[in-house]
């Protein structure tokens, strides 16, 4: 066994970390740059074991075929074309159903960073979204029947998205991101026609990770093609760490920096309100600090967090939120905000482990907000007078409602 390795791993991951490796199969600990392919792996060694000791043998070792991916594609069923252009990238839209596009299309430069496949069954048309309401499966023939093959063009990541977009978990990874799933030998092919490499796993993942490289990196969130983990974030193939040591921290997609004492969106297209709502009340206050991944002031918790994942958010000074603030933060559990006053529209829309919500000086909701907090049990905003279409729609656990100068109701609340 590699002792000093087996020491390395153990500083970096834990001693259950290693142990779990050691224990299974310690030539694990000579696989070259083991120590980089799981510094974002998570805590737990267990669920990458099979993939971990596939690597202790090449798969690529394999004849190369003579088929080009176009014609095995065809083999499979599929129509498929290279999207070489952004009128390429976007010509399967008409497959997809509204609220299950496929974020490339928001991406006018996706065709110039990534090699794209299409693939379109030859009976897509027949495949109905209606006939898997409520059973939808990533894999199953409506998921299958469009798509797309996507590979960096620096090489070392490679992801297969699925008709069904966010409806179903992980749908980035269809066919656990191997295109010899679809039909054998289809990874050389791809490989061999556009001179790029990727790591197709012949030994998937759990959900959850993903393969930038040869690095395994655990992820909570994708969205917009940037992968999203505990202190880490991962996009066009390169995973970036949060510096922790000079007292940065991420929240979801947001970063704190410390020198400036600020939060930034991760994405830049990204038309969350969050960090600019809060930068207005308590961008840098140099009494802000990170501790234990909480964003505190004063010592009192503003952003409390759990494993990179916004769960309490309280906002004293906060006393607005522009629209589609904290649209997506679906591990947030409460919210207060006893100054807040103004709620535009979309805001945190898709809060759906939410149980507590308290405005007390709240008096107006733009539309949809809260639309989906079907975990929400206490609303308390006794300030309201307007409430916008659909706010509340779903929050079918809710037991406590204050509003008692609530005056106007829009369509389809509550």
């Amino acid at each position: 066994m590699n002792s000093s390795m087996y020491e390395r791993i153990k500083r970096q991951k834990g001693e259950s970390f290693a142990k779990a490796i050691r224990n299974y199969h310690n030539g694990i600990f000579d696989i070259p740059n083991i120590a980089d392919i799981v510094r974002h792996a998570g805590q737990t060694a267990e669920p990458l074991i099979p993939y971990l000791l596939s690597l202790l043998a090449s798969n690529d070792d394999k004849p190369a075929v003579s088929d080009t991916p176009f014609d095995l594609l065809k083999k499979a069923g599929y129509n498929a074309f290279y999207a070489d252009t952004f009128k390429k990238q976007n010509s399967i839209t008409s497959y997809f159903q509204q609220g299950e596009l496929l974020c490339t299309f928001n991406d006018s430069a996706r065709y110039k960073d990534y090699y794209i496949v299409h693939a379109i069954k030859d009976d897509a048309d027949k495949v109905k979204r209606e006939d898997f309401k409520g059973q939808e499966k990533r894999e199953d023939a409506y998921g299958t029947s469009v798509i797309s093959i996507q590979m960096l063009k620096t090489g070392g990541f490679i992801s297969i998205k699925n008709r069904y977009n966010h409806a179903v978990e992980n749908p980035d990874n269809t066919f656990n991101s191997n295109p010899d799933n679809i039909i054998q030998g289809l990874s050389l092919a791809l490989k061999d026609h556009f001179n790029v490499n990727f790591s197709a796993l012949q030994i998937g993942l759990p959900e959850g990770y993903a393969i930038f490289g040869k690095n395994i990196f655990q992820y909570h969130t994708e969205r917009n093609n940037i992968y999203y983990g505990d202190q880490a974030w991962a996009e066009n193939g390169t995973i970036h760490a949060t510096d922790r040591s000079g007292g940065d921290a991420l929240f979801d997609g947001f970063l704190f920096n410390n020198k400036t004492k600020t939060l930034k969106s991760v994405d830049p297209r990204s038309m969350d309100s969050f960090a600019d709502d809060f930068n207005r009340c308590y961008g840098g206050n140099r009494g802000l600090t990170v501790q234990n991944g909480n964003l505190m002031l004063n010592g009192e918790v503003l952003i409390g967090a759990t494993e990179s994942r916004i769960a309490t958010i309280c906002l004293p000074a906060l006393t607005t939120m522009d629209d589609r603030c904290l649209r997506h933060a679906p591990a947030l559990t409460s919210f207060e905000a006893t100054a807040l006053t103004t709620m535009g529209d979309g805001c945190l829309r898709y809060a759906n482990a939410l149980t507590s919500f308290e405005a007390t000086a709240l008096t107006t909701m733009g539309d949809g907000c809260l639309r989906y907090a079907n975990a929400l049990t206490s609303f308390e905003a006794t300030a309201l007078t307007t409430m916008g279409d659909g706010c509340l729609r779903y929050a079918n656990a809710l037991t406590s409602f204050e509003a008692t100068a609530l005056t106007t109701m829009g369509d389809g609340c509550l």
